[in-house]
């Protein structure tokens, strides 16, 4: 009786949701079967619309996708569809993609021209984060727009620096991070945006 008493206290508890996340997981779920029933063509109007319409984001925070390699976008996209990596905004968009959204998604941003460089009004800036790159970051991060990796140049500068204090404070979790964490662990706040400032006035290529 005692067992049986138990297992009715822990369902009752279970069943206890508050009703403001109850609310949230309905909209998130709405939203979600709205995305879904969107042809491929309104799925990207939606992306642009914090993207930028050529890819190229003005939107404080968000990234530009113009340019940037069809893996690196398909798997990112992938990662968000199975919430390997996490971001609150990214799920309700990611998760009803097909695989064929994923791989034209791919395709779309990368056949855009990759971000225009930024106004270097810092070269004293520029001049640093391009001694303490010294090369470093293109090994991996190629300039040609190719691999699995994000292409650099250009990119917002708000976002490098929080994407970089995201991986050194472990709040950038879920798959693909290889060793952006241990690299991020490494550089001081003004390092990062030495290195944000020098790759956003980059060209691309």
């Amino acid at each position: 009786m005692r067992f049986i008493g138990g297992v009715a206290a822990l369902l009752a508890a279970l069943a206890i949701v508050p009703a403001a996340a109850q609310a949230q997981k309905a909209s998130d779920n709405s939203a979600e079967e709205a995305f879904k029933a969107l042809s491929f063509q309104d799925k990207l109007s939606v992306c642009l619309g914090c993207h930028g319409p050529k890819g190229v984001s003005d939107t404080p925070g968000v990234p530009s996708l113009a340019g940037q390699p069809v893996n690196f976008i398909e798997y990112q996209l992938i990662f968000f569809r199975y919430d390997q990596r996490k971001s609150e905004t990214m799920a309700p968009f990611a998760h009803p993609l097909t695989d064929d959204d994923l791989q034209k998604f791919g395709e779309y941003f990368a056949s855009l021209p990759p971000p225009p460089a930024a106004p270097d009004n810092d070269p004293a800036l520029t001049e640093a984060g391009k001694e303490l790159d010294n090369g470093h970051c293109e090994i991996c991060h190629l300039r040609t727009g190719q691999g699995d990796t994000p292409r650099l140049d250009g990119q917002r500068e708000d976002y490098f620096v929080k994407s970089l204090q995201d991986y050194k404070n472990g709040l950038r979790s879920g798959r693909g991070l290889g060793v952006m964490p241990e690299v991020a662990y490494s550089l001081s706040d003004a390092e990062m945006r030495e290195l944000a400032h020098y790759f956003a006035v980059q060209p691309g290529h």
